[in-house]
């Protein structure tokens, strides 16, 4: 088997042209990026075309770009892409369809999106020199009806994405667990959680579980949040990397997932089903874990001697020169009819004092790593971090682009991912490498 170069990154939010750029920390960037025979990206918006309807909720806010874009993205190197994402049906299910189509016009090898949800699931096929490569999707987080469903005799299937759904159980002590169920009888749920003594996946039973709503919550020694898979999508993924490992030489999977650990989401550790899940991935036979959507970097674990990147975090983060932003936006953000797009990027990243907020206020969300994988006869044989970095402090015009950071802070971005990577027995040594920091796994 021949040696195969992967590269891969994070979210891409890309609004803007970038291959007029000629500073040398972007073209250092470019030419790493084009050294993988395999070069991963998350496309984390659509290209819809004319009219731009709205989804009637986004993935946060509503994200398009023009379909150059893509043609941009071949430029910088990459050839396999994520559509599997909260963003994906923002200008409803057809912008998805319309981004899919865009792809296809240009050869462009994606995964995570289909016509079905059996197309959805199944991988994409990219030719390399190194070897022939697998990729598959899917996502945790996403809206309403953005998954894709497969048809019956009598009702065809929808448009949509592959779902890693997941159910998320609230643990409660003894004493808090008494004062819940006294909460139940109160609000008159009781009655109807004693009729369906089933929640979650099919086979686990919780007749002691107490239902308000979407949350469950169940008895134990200490107070926990704790989550988990669902068997079905988790089985689905798992039975397609099967078929991926016998019709190609390496399998990447790409996992979009916002979920932190407890109650938060985009934080910088993983929530327990997504390492549930990235484990059983490579336990399918995955060799490599593309993790992003906390727009965060997230830990790097190596297990079963393949690598798993929980989030690779931003790699293009241009959302303030984003436009077509749907009403529901202004409406929340109480702003007039005559407002602007700008305004919108105004309102939601500085206070009226100009102070920062969100995004805009914590570093972490501006900072990132590439991998660099070499694979040799199937097995990884290199793994080197090479940290970005996209301008928090530039003007709107130019922040979000990615640039090599310098070498102090390439030192820093490495060091608090190898803090964030440490519980996982994984570690990152830090070299100078030319004019940069780089990060080797060892």
């Amino acid at each position: 088997m021949a040696t195969l170069t992967m590269v891969a990154t994070g979210d891409s939010i890309i609004t803007r042209r970038l291959s007029h750029q000629e500073d040398t920390a972007f073209t250092d960037l470019v030419a790493l990026l084009r050294q993988g025979q395999a070069a991963f990206a998350n496309l984390e918006l659509t290209t819809p075309r004319r009219p731009f309807v709205p989804g009637s909720e986004s993935g946060g806010m509503w994200l398009r770009c023009e379909p150059f874009i893509l043609d941009e993205l071949r430029w910088m190197g990459f050839n396999l892409f994520n559509v599997a994402t909260n963003h994906a049906t923002d200008f409803t299910v057809q912008g998805l369809i319309d981004t899919m189509e865009e792809l296809r016009a240009r050869a462009m090898v994606f995964a995570g999106g289909g016509m079905t949800l059996g197309e959805a699931r199944q991988p994409g096929y990219l030719e390399t020199k190194g070897g022939r490569v697998a990729l598959l999707a899917a996502a945790s987080t996403f809206g309403v009806g953005a998954h894709g469903a497969d048809p019956r005799s009598d009702v065809g299937g929808r448009p949509g994405i592959s779902p890693l759904r997941f159910t998320r159980e609230y643990v409660l002590d003894p004493q808090r667990m008494a004062a819940m169920r006294d909460i139940d009888e109160a609000l008159g749920t009781a009655d109807w959680n004693r009729r369906r003594n089933r929640y979650g996946s099919k086979e686990e039973e919780a007749k002691d579980a107490v239902r308000i709503g979407e949350m469950t919550f169940v008895p134990g020694e200490a107070s926990a949040i704790r989550t988990r898979c669902d068997r079905r999508d988790l089985d689905e993924i798992v039975r397609w990397i099967g078929d991926a490992r016998r019709g190609s030489d390496y399998v990447l999977v790409s996992l979009h997932a916002h979920e932190g650990a407890g109650p938060t989401s985009n934080s910088n550790v993983p929530a327990d089903f997504i390492v549930e899940a990235a484990r059983a991935f490579v336990d399918a036979g995955a060799d490599a874990v593309l993790g992003h959507g906390s727009h965060q970097l997230r830990a790097v674990e190596i297990y079963r001697g393949k690598p798993i990147f929980f989030s690779l975090g931003n790699f293009m983060y241009m959302s303030q020169t984003s436009t077509n932003i749907g009403g529901e936006m202004y409406e929340k953000l109480g702003l007039p009819a005559t407002a602007t797009p700008q305004d919108v990027h105004d309102a939601r990243s500085m206070k009226p004092t100009g102070e920062p907020i969100s995004f805009q206020a914590d570093p972490v969300y501006w900072e990132s790593v590439v991998p660099r994988c070499r694979f040799e006869d199937g097995r990884l044989s290199e793994l080197t971090l090479h940290p970005v970095d996209l301008g928090r402090e530039r003007r709107r015009p130019d922040r979000g682009s990615p640039r090599l950071a310098t070498a102090e802070h390439g030192r820093a971005i490495l060091g608090r991912l190898a803090e964030l990577s440490a519980p996982y027995g994984t570690t990152i040594a830090i070299e100078q490498r030319g004019a940069y920091a780089v990060g080797v796994v060892r």
